[in-house]
């Protein structure tokens, strides 16, 4: 469907919440993009985990774009979505409100790599809504924690690779966002949890804004230091 929203038995005090997202570019290039958003985000999915990191809820919802009006070729060739589908989806607005309600109030954002979280805010403050997700923001990076957890910490490895690696069971297409929600969900199960709980990332898309809210953070072998903005 379009928009669902699927939740079934009992959530635990803090949910992760693992998310994917697709997006489309300019299709006549990037000299003719919207320099405020070179990526429209054209799906959202995600998957509910709670405390135990046993699936409770998911969500799904086509963004009808509002920017580019066709489908790049080269998205065109990795989604399996057409653009007479996503002119029946959600406004993106109304998708992110609706996503974020179902999110909840005590979570944490896990994802693939380290750009989806920055997406959703650049498509955020785009439509100015970049107040309903606050940053800088905590979340877990599965591909990160993978590597630490299973190879040697530096590589970076892709989706399809861990699951063959992990030999879980592939039984959808990739580069669809709840498929490869569900994907990144069933390898973060499979991750030890002091490996998670140690090895947090945090997205700096919007910075601290005045010393107070200034991070100093010591993981176990570096610190990490993050300025407030500055003129």
């Amino acid at each position: 469907s379009l928009h669902s929203i699927t939740e079934w038995g009992t959530i635990g005090n803090m949910n992760y919440i693992v998310i994917d997202l697709e997006w489309n570019q300019c299709p006549k290039g990037k000299e003719a993009e919207d320099i405020h958003l070179p990526f429209e985000i054209i799906e959202i999915g995600a998957v509910k985990l709670n405390s135990c990191r046993k699936t409770v809820a998911e969500f799904h919802s086509v963004i009808k774009p509002q920017v580019y009006h066709w489908i790049h070729n080269k998205t065109r060739e990795i989604i399996h979505l057409d653009y007479s589908h996503l002119k029946e989806g959600t406004l993106f607005p109304d998708a992110a409100r609706q996503f974020l309600q179902w999110c909840g109030e005590d979570y944490q954002f896990c994802s693939w790599g380290n750009q989806d979280l920055m997406e959703l805010q650049r498509n955020l403050k785009y439509y100015h809504l970049e107040s309903l997700l606050p940053g800088p923001m905590e979340y877990y990076d599965v591909q990160k924690l993978f590597s630490l957890n299973f190879e040697d910490g530096k590589s970076r490895k892709s989706l399809e690779y861990a699951i063959d690696f992990l030999e879980l069971p592939k039984t959808e297409y990739f580069h669809q966002a709840l498929a490869d929600a569900r994907y990144a969900a069933a390898i973060l199960k499979q991750i030890e949890e002091d490996c998670i709980l140690r090895n947090f990332s945090i997205d700096v898309y919007q910075n601290p804004k005045s010393k107070k809210e200034e991070i100093h953070i010591f993981y176990d072998s570096y610190e990490k230091f993050i300025s407030r903005e500055f003129d």
